[in-house]
This record gives C-alpha cells, structure tokens and sequence, in this order.
C-alpha cells in the first residue's frame, strides 16, 4: 500500500514538473507559423549568436586571447555572415510601419480577408456589396446594371 502511495506521488510530483515544459510546447504556436515566418525566427536567432560571437571575439581580443590578424580575419568573416542575414531579412520582413496587406478582400462585417472572387464573407456569412458606380461625367451615382446616367445621358462605360 505504501509502495503505491509513493508512485502516485511520484508520479504526480513529476507531472508537475514536466507539465510547463509541454504546455510551452503545445501554446508557443509555431505549428501555425508559416515557412516565411519560421525563416524569419530562424535567420533572427541565427543574428543574436552572431552578435553575440562579435562581442566575445571583441572581448578576447582586448584580453590578448587574439591576435590582431586572427582578430581581423574572424571579425571580417562574422561581419560577411551576419550581412548576409540581414540582407535575407530585409527581403523576407517588412518593414516597421508598413502593414502587410491582406490578399483579396476584407469583410465590412467582421473584418477578416476573404478571396477576391467571394459574393460572401466565407466567415461570417455578410454578402460583398459591389461599390456604387458613378458616372464619369458628372459624378452622379448610377444604379445598379444602368448603360446610360439619368442625370447627363452619357453613355457608362463597363
């Protein structure tokens, strides 16, 4: 009986233990990550080691650890190294400010991108309302399907 208690207890102790260790794995999200994405985390943790191999190699050389030509030669091909992440990034990442613009497009509803060629949100079930057209001389608005404006008489071009 006691020998039971104790696996149980043992048990549970390393759930407890582990648990967090799996829920990060589980909630941290990067199964919805995309393959640009996942680049982009890569090439970003690639550049703070690079970064962070600059500062030791600085550090070794100011204790002597170094010499100068071994110095330069590492320095130079980190540098090589850590220019051609970022060059990837730039080509992969937009820039700060610029939104990525949804393809298609957004639902006056809820908001979400829908594809181009939807007459209804596929998310909420709102029909796309095509934009009213006006006409090009005048700038009244026309109904829908009008060939002529009522206002002008000039012929609505398709």
């Amino acid at each position: 009986m006691t020998l039971a208690l104790l696996a149980v207890l043992g048990a549970t102790a390393v759930a407890f233990v582990l648990y967090p260790v799996f829920a990060e794995a589980r909630d941290s999200g990067l199964g919805s990550l995309g393959d640009t994405e996942r680049e982009i985390l890569g090439l970003e943790e690639k550049k703070s080691r690079l970064y962070a191999v600059l500062a030791d190699l600085d550090f070794e050389k100011e204790a002597g650890k170094v010499s100068d030509q071994d110095y330069e030669t590492a320095r130079n091909d980190y540098m090589t190294q850590v220019a051609a992440v970022l060059a990837r990034l730039d080509a992969l990442a937009p820039r700060k400010g610029e939104k990525k613009k949804p393809s298609g497009k957004v639902c006056p509803s809820c908001a979400k991108a829908s594809p181009e060629a939807a007459k209804f949100c596929p998310h909420c079930g709102a029909p796309f309302v095509p934009p009213e057209a006006t006409c090009e001389g005048c700038g009244e608005k026309l109904p829908q399907g009008a060939r002529f404006c009522m206002a002008c008489g000039k012929r609505v071009s398709a």
